[in-house]
């Protein structure tokens, strides 16, 4: 560390220099302009820093896709904005980016919703019937997603809550190009056959 042993003041330059010892014991001239400098660079540099950290932290994230998206997708619209919990297609997007969103409560009581967005595979979209990604021809018409957003409600609502009721799949199948023509499955249930009598 150095030790400030005296103060010498250089009329001539207008310089104040600082008399100091270095722990090897020698002495050495710091200007004191250079200091000055120095500390001014270091605030200027940690003041840039933390307005670059607030501003990508106030940057909206949610649109976080890997590098060439873009030229998959085209221009990407970041207008999508979560408003419940769910699987959301983003219409904007044509269906072929999808949001997950998730609302937490801080530890201080604050609320924040989460959201992660993901892109769906080269030629694919997002199935707001399905929330599955899949061909254009095999999905609800982005046009209709809205239509099914209320399908989230059905996550998390229990062991005997079916995820698709017969109204549902009536519905998407009346809008889905692919699968109007297909019959609708209805799972047999069996019969339970009357117990045999026991010959031993």
């Amino acid at each position: 560390m150095f030790d400030v042993t005296s103060l010498l003041n250089e009329s001539n330059f207008n310089v104040v220099r600082i008399l100091s010892q270095h722990p090897s014991g020698t002495f050495c001239f710091v200007d004191k302009a250079y200091l000055f400098m120095m500390q001014l660079t270091l605030v200027l540099f940690l003041a840039g820093a933390a307005l670059t950290s607030a501003a990508s932290r106030s940057k909206r994230a949610a649109y976080d896709l890997p590098d060439g998206a873009d030229l998959i997708i085209g221009g990407i619209r970041t207008t999508f904005y979560c408003q419940n919990d769910g699987y959301y297609a983003d219409i904007d997007n044509n269906c072929q980016i999808f949001h997950v969103c998730h609302s937490v409560v801080h530890a201080d009581g604050t609320p924040e919703m989460l959201q992660w967005s993901f892109m769906c595979g080269n030629q694919t979209v997002f199935n707001q019937f399905s929330f599955t990604c899949t061909y254009p021809e095999d999905a609800v018409p982005c046009g209709n997603a809205r239509d099914f957003f209320y399908l989230n409600a059905n996550i998390g609502a229990g062991p005997n809550v079916p995820f698709h009721n017969e109204g549902d799949v009536q519905r998407a199948a009346a809008v889905t190009p692919g699968r109007s023509a297909q019959p609708v499955y209805r799972p047999v249930v069996a019969r339970p056959q009357p117990p045999r009598p026991f010959r031993g």
